[in-house]
């Protein structure tokens, strides 16, 4: 049973496929709360409605009750299993409590002190529990205002919480304030993992994978790229019309086309690494919506720094190709307006996706490189036109 929590995807399938009803019943009923509930969110409707006719009513119920919750929620994720204390106990009947209790619970290194009503009062840790006098009462050692999330709370808000305040376990409370479960910090732990994977797989343009990346079906992972694939071929054909567009500075001056993969690829870097470090700031809370205009003095002077360097180093290339004074001076100028507008375009977007509601993590990596490849490239052409003065 301990083995079989510790699966995850299709290896728990083929178990559960391969085992009879009974042992099936058996599995699922000793199962943890929140482990059962994420292995039902993996499986398909059919097989989860199969699975709940093996559990008791009494089991059936809480599970039906963690999978009404809403999905990505602090609720689905939580566990019922948790030790409460009455306001009126002393440290002696909590220790008492916890002992009579603590096989079943998740954990027991924290208590949480809750009114007959269930409203959360306090918590209290399990050494100050073991501490204190016996006739110390629980309320003299809770801690009074303790940090807590909803069961509608998202879950990577419940997880930037509990890394906030470095907690082992963080109360769920439902909209009456009423203690109806907790997250522990192995919930947390695979809340973040999720959670990075999902945005490494949006800043690399890809539509986020359930499955792992060995079970994920071929079709599954090409269909999973292809979308944003699509979009960077679409808004590429804006490319191909600035290039047809200004193909009579290229004609005059064939050097210019030397340059174009140089000015491209520094602009789509330079985006990506500003919106890299942005996402991850508003990610862990380092940098917040109202810190924009901060963040775009800051890519400013970088830009201003970064682009001064690569453009004396550009032009110092160009020159020794032997193209002239006015091609190295257009290549200059445009490396430096391209870094400028990267670090821009890159700080930007993700400010505009959270002012939409969107996931930062989509502002980056194919999008902003097609962005600024685009415009870059308007940049170019319009240096060199008034530079080598062409038209």
């Amino acid at each position: 049973m301990e083995v079989f929590e510790f699966l995850e995807g299709t290896e728990r399938e083929e178990l559960l496929a391969s085992f009879t009803d009974t042992e099936v019943a058996a599995i699922i009923e000793e199962m943890s709360d929140d482990d059962r509930t994420a292995l039902f969110d993996e499986l398909p409707a059919k097989t989860v409605k199969k699975l709940l006719a093996h559990l008791s009513p009494e089991e059936r119920k809480l599970a039906n009750a963690l999978l009404n919750y809403p999905a990505d929620s602090a609720g689905r994720i939580m566990t019922p299993e948790f030790i409460d204390l009455k306001e009126s106990m002393t440290a002696a009947k909590a220790l008492d409590r916890i002992r009579a209790t603590a096989a079943k619970k998740e954990t027991i290194y924290t208590s949480f002190v809750v009114s007959p009503e269930r409203k959360l009062k306090g918590t209290v840790h399990l050494e100050d529990l073991i501490l204190a006098s016996p006739e110390t009462a629980v309320t003299d050692l809770m801690d009074e205002l303790p940090v807590f999330v909803s069961t509608d709370t998202d879950q990577e808000e419940a997880a930037a919480t509990m890394s906030k305040y470095d907690l082992q376990t963080i109360p769920v409370v439902d909209r009456e304030h009423r203690l109806v479960g907790i997250l522990t910090f192995d919930d947390i732990l695979d809340i973040v993992q999720e959670e990075a994977t999902e945005d490494f797989e949006k800043m690399a343009g890809i539509s986020p994978v359930d499955e792992s990346y060995l079970d994920a079906a071929i079709l599954t992972l090409t269909r999973k790229r292809f979308t944003w694939l699509l979009v960077c071929i679409v808004t590429q054909l804006f490319s191909s019309f600035i290039l047809a567009h200004y193909s009579f500075a290229l004609e005059s001056v064939v050097a210019l086309a030397f340059f174009i993969p140089l000015l491209t690829g520094t602009g789509g870097n330079t985006g990506t690494q500003a919106a890299t470090l942005v996402i991850r700031g508003l990610t862990v809370g380092e940098i917040t919506k109202e810190d924009v205009h901060k963040v775009i003095t800051k890519e400013i002077i970088s830009g201003l720094l970064l682009g001064g360097a690569l453009a004396l180093l550009a032009s110092l290339r160009a020159w020794s190709m032997g193209t002239g004074y006015g091609v190295a001076a257009t290549v200059a100028v445009s490396v430096a307006g391209v870094v400028m507008l990267g670090n821009l375009v890159g700080a930007f977007l993700p400010f505009v996706a959270k002012r939409f509601n969107i996931d930062p993590a989509v502002m980056s990596g194919p999008f902003i490189t097609t962005v600024v490849d685009i415009m870059g490239l308007l940049i170019y052409f319009e240096v060199a036109r008034r530079v080598l003065v062409l038209g």
